[in-house]
């Protein structure tokens, strides 16, 4: 399996996939909440709805590598602390600063400020990891990506830069550096264990401690249960589990601005989907905007792409 996620023609593929998974991810949260009767100002019920779905999507991932024999293989007692880490940076802050943020952000400004977290994952790369150099055309590519991400929710005449607050902006911007950081440190646990099994018991981890969070934090109302909620977690479950082990290894083989800019999709894809599981409004500038991020993620991959032509493919 190793051997597909080192392949650079299933890269992309693998990719885009996950981006995919994560944008669909959006109205199914959204569905999620009105199916088990989540207050949009119940800041604990949220919590508790992204914890059982983390903690449930970790045991999924560490009982799938249980099963193929695949063990944690620690090189040092000591990088334990890496897999901590990882589970409280990549997982419980994040969606913490995330839950907070949107409960007092336009749903608009988010979704540009969330997305930063790609390009702030670019940016560090680039300066800390030798396989991962800043180029004219990555550094072109990543301001389309952002321009199509930006052309998605800009409106005229809305007061676009109104009302900014650190409870609400802030929370955001710490949620995306929250996910930049997260990348590094996926990047620097593959090198010591297992990353299969790191990400299902980070996934754990993170999840069981957001449990914590949103029981103290508390709930406004009790849930409602129902068939279509179920299903709903359980495809919740199976998108962050299956995404996140594919997204993980990729950054473990590959240069992470090569694969974080696919991140981009994220936002764009999520809009659409919005509009055809939500029903909400599908406006021109979506397709626009899927261009321009498509675009953006070609230059960022051109030089590898042309240094891994037919005659050149990893095996």
């Amino acid at each position: 399996m190793e051997e597909i996620f080192r392949n650079s023609r299933y890269k992309s593929l693998m990719a885009i996939f996950c981006a995919f998974g994560w944008s669909l991810a959006y109205p199914l949260i959204k569905i999620g909440y009105q199916e088990f009767q989540i207050a949009s100002a119940d800041l604990g019920g949220k919590i508790l709805f992204a914890g059982i779905r983390f903690l449930f999507a970790g045991l999924l991932v560490s009982g799938f590598c249980c099963l193929r024999k695949k063990k944690l293989e620690l090189e040092n007692k000591n990088d334990l602390w890496w897999l901590i880490l990882l589970a409280i940076v990549n997982v419980t802050l994040h969606y913490m600063f995330a839950y907070i943020g949107l409960g007092y952000n336009p749903s608009a400004r988010s979704t540009i400020l969330d997305s930063m977290g790609g390009f702030f994952l670019i940016i560090l790369s680039t300066i800390i990891f030798s396989d991962d150099k800043i180029s004219v055309p990555k550094l072109f590519g990543c301001v389309l990506g952002f321009a199509g991400i930006v052309a998605i929710n800009i409106q005229s005449g809305a007061g676009f830069f109104e009302n900014i607050t650190f409870r609400g902006d802030g929370m955001i911007l710490l949620n995306a550096s929250c996910a930049a950081l997260g990348g590094v440190i996926t990047r620097v646990v593959s090198k010591k264990m297992n990353m299969m099994q790191a990400t299902g018991q980070s996934m754990a981890l993170g999840g069981a401690l957001l449990l914590v969070i949103g029981f103290v934090t508390g709930t406004n109302n009790p849930w409602s249960f129902s068939i279509k909620g179920i299903f709903v977690l359980i495809a919740l479950i199976m998108i962050s589990a299956v995404c996140f082990a594919v997204y993980n290894e990729l950054l473990a083989y590959h240069p992470i601005s090569e694969i974080a800019i696919y991140n981009a999709l994220i936002p764009v894809l999520g809009v659409i989907f919005a509009a055809l599981l939500l029903k909400e409004e599908l406006k021109w500038q979506y397709f626009i905007a899927v261009v321009m991020v498509a675009c953006g993620v070609y230059l960022v991959n051109m030089v590898h792409l042309k240094s891994n032509g037919p005659a050149n493919r990893d095996l």
